[in-house]
């Protein structure tokens, strides 16, 4: 059985509409689970994401190619929901407007991306995954560095303990609704 992706698909489970279930995308939800505060969560979840795309890159056939694209797609929506609905508007809030402008549109750049690599593979083109998965890792490198080197710690270190328990909480379960 061949996998079909589409970007509404894709778009849905990013909004939480669509419940991809634990059986489609195992332990997506123990993710949110991990130890610590929301940031050691999402830098967690930001080396699992350079993992799932590894396996993508390394996938040996076209199946595994669309099975693991369609994993990593989910986690990254479900990862980028929780950030969008829980961290960016607590940068905006504290008076970093700019940087939540800055990486909303950076999110949303990737889910461009996303969509066009779908496409890529829907096609079959597979000749041109290499180029445009090294450009979806370029990305989202920079913007991992973004938040995990210059705007999250400046947030976590404002917010008392009380608003980063609550901040820990809500990014937890937005990313446990978006990856059940």
């Amino acid at each position: 059985m061949e996998l079909k992706l589409s970007r509404r698909d894709f778009g849905l489970a990013a909004a939480g509409v669509v419940a991809m279930g634990a059986t489609a995308m195992p332990g997506f939800a123990g993710a949110a689970d991990a130890g610590g505060d929301w940031l050691d969560i999402i830098k967690a979840q930001h080396q699992e994401l350079d993992r799932l795309l590894a396996a993508v890159k390394s996938a040996g056939s076209h199946e595994a190619r669309v099975a693991a694209f369609k994993r990593f797609s989910v986690y990254l929506f479900a990862h980028c929901l929780a950030e969008e609905v829980t961290v960016y508007p607590a940068l905006a809030i504290t008076g970093s407007e700019s940087a939540s402008k800055q990486l909303y549109g950076e999110q949303d750049g990737a889910k461009v991306l996303v969509a066009r690599v779908a496409d890529a593979l829907a096609a079959g083109h597979d000749s041109d995954l290499p180029a445009m998965l090294d450009t979806l890792g370029t990305a989202l490198h920079a913007h991992v560095a973004e938040e995990e080197n210059r705007d999250f710690p400046p947030l976590k270190a404002k917010e008392d303990a009380a608003t980063n328990t609550r901040l820990t909480s809500e990014f937890k379960a937005t990313f446990r609704r978006a990856s059940a």
